[in-house]
């Protein structure tokens, strides 16, 4: 039940101050070590009261200068570090790197810093400003906050934690887990878009299997070897825009068929070919922009 209540403080006073570590959110505490050296300084001061023992007393005094040393320079490793975060749009059901940059306020270098996200951990010294990255997978496709990020030092003499939880206020965008169509989708989007108008390049000749397009079929090849062969072709770089209509993807469900939409926009953007998205009354512009394309993967997460 303590535990339980002292989570719940730590964290409403975190969430008060986010992407940043001040004075109103980090906290000190002795680790086991810790105790042991206080035990030992009482020990020590009490050997010195009782039995007056010069030694003792030089000896608790020269530990407790070293634990008082060790709260300071603990808590100012930690002090005035703040967080930002890089990587705002990732895709879902896959491992990802959330990226961090971490910025020391005054460039003052901060040693032997623990960050870590559930199970992953880095540790790592900081001098002005450091980008780190934690895998991460999201479940499903949406907005989501950013995950808490633990902060912990016990530097310099491992006998202190001075400890802080990290809430952020920009929020992640996940869009549909990128999944490659079949050829059979392909050669619909390209007979959609070629009713449009747009050029195609010929690519190349291969045997027919299922769902057999006579209008791709090269008779040619099926005089001389007896059997179905279909031309396949490519986007041509003169292409004026190629159109990714939703309603037209055919899938099992709606996941599926965003997650064809998610691979058709990375794979045209890379191609760099102008595409525009279309669903219902949807429709977006024309472009191979980085910009547009985020655009397009945002809408996919919310459709």
């Amino acid at each position: 039940m303590k535990n339980k209540i002292w989570k719940n403080f730590i964290d409403t006073k975190s969430k008060k101050n986010k992407n940043k570590l001040n004075r109103k959110n980090l906290y000190i505490f002795p680790n086991f070590r810790g105790f042991q050296i206080a035990a030992l300084i009482f020990f020590c001061f009490a050997v010195s009261i009782f039995y007056q023992n010069n030694f003792g007393l030089l000896l608790s005094i020269i530990l407790f200068f070293i634990y008082f040393i060790s709260i300071i320079i603990s808590y100012q490793n930690l002090l005035n570090i703040n967080f930002r975060v890089t990587d705002k749009l990732l895709p879902a059901k896959q491992k990802v790197k959330i990226g961090y940059l971490v910025n020391c306020v005054g460039n003052k270098g901060r040693l032997n810093i623990n960050f870590d996200i559930g199970d992953e951990f880095i540790n790592s010294d900081i001098y002005e400003e450091k980008k780190i990255k934690f895998d991460y997978i999201f479940d499903r496709r949406g907005v989501y906050n950013l995950p808490q990020l633990n902060v912990k030092s016990q530097f310099p003499f491992g006998i202190i934690n001075t400890f802080s939880k990290i809430f952020f206020n920009e929020k992640i965008t996940v869009y549909p887990k990128p999944i490659k169509p079949s050829d059979e989708i392909l050669d619909s989007l390209f007979d959609d878009n070629l009713k449009e108008g747009f050029d195609y390049d010929f690519d190349r000749i291969e045997e027919a299997k299922d769902n057999l397009n006579l209008s791709k079929v090269s008779w040619k090849h099926f005089t001389i070897k007896k059997k179905y062969y279909v031309k396949k072709f490519k986007f041509s770089n003169n292409s004026t825009h190629i159109t990714i209509d939703l309603e037209k993807i055919k899938a099992e469900n709606l996941e599926k068929k965003l997650s064809y939409a998610s691979y058709l926009i990375e794979y045209f953007y890379k191609l760099k070919k102008p595409f525009s998205l279309k669903n219902n009354s949807y429709k977006s512009i024309s472009s191979c922009s980085l910009e547009h394309k985020n655009k397009q993967l945002i809408y996919l997460a919310n459709a």
